[in-house]
């Protein structure tokens, strides 16, 4: 066999191989392909004691890492205020371990640990300290049909809601 006849098979075969390792991952992240799409709504944004601001909500989301992720961008808005978040969603293939990595247009970010405990609603959580302060993010995403999502988060602190964002979407 000539010397780039082994070069191609060598590439070839590494090739099939990732592609291989590839397509074993995807199954894990199509676990979130139903949030792919152009999602628009309301939704309500507050704090314990004070009246919600509603926003209108648009969420637009898409395969990313050769579909190995969900990319997702987020605006709500009111005449008032402007919120923006990134999400990226996805499977550690090692440990099959689902996360949402989520960055806010205040430059926060939360890696959340997710689990489905049915086909059509996923739940999220992520603790950490703040000051001092234990505080936890609870979120729920509940899938009604191929066309409708409802989605509440509820922030603690030391086990106290300190705020909440909730709201209604369509495709």
């Amino acid at each position: 066999m000539k010397p780039l006849s082994r070069i191609v098979l060598a590439l070839a075969a590494t090739g099939m191989t990732v592609a291989a390792a590839a397509a074993e991952q995807a199954p894990a992240a199509a676990r979130f392909y139903p949030l792919l799409g152009k999602w628009t709504g309301s939704a309500e944004m507050g704090e314990p004691g004070k009246p919600p601001a509603k926003l209108a909500v648009h969420w637009n989301c898409r395969k990313a890492s050769a579909g190995n992720a969900v990319l997702c961008e987020m605006s709500g808005r009111n005449k008032d205020m402007a919120v923006h978040e990134t999400d990226l969603f996805g499977v550690d293939p090692v440990s099959g371990q689902a996360h949402w990595y989520a960055v806010t247009d205040m430059g926060e970010t939360h890696d959340h640990k997710v689990e489905w405990p049915d086909p059509k609603t996923m739940k999220a959580a992520i603790s950490w300290t703040q000051e001092g302060k234990q505080m936890q993010e609870s979120v729920t995403m509940r899938l009604s049909g191929a066309k409708a999502l409802e989605f509440q988060s509820v922030v603690t602190q030391d086990g106290k809601e300190v705020g909440s964002f909730s709201g209604r979407l369509k495709r």
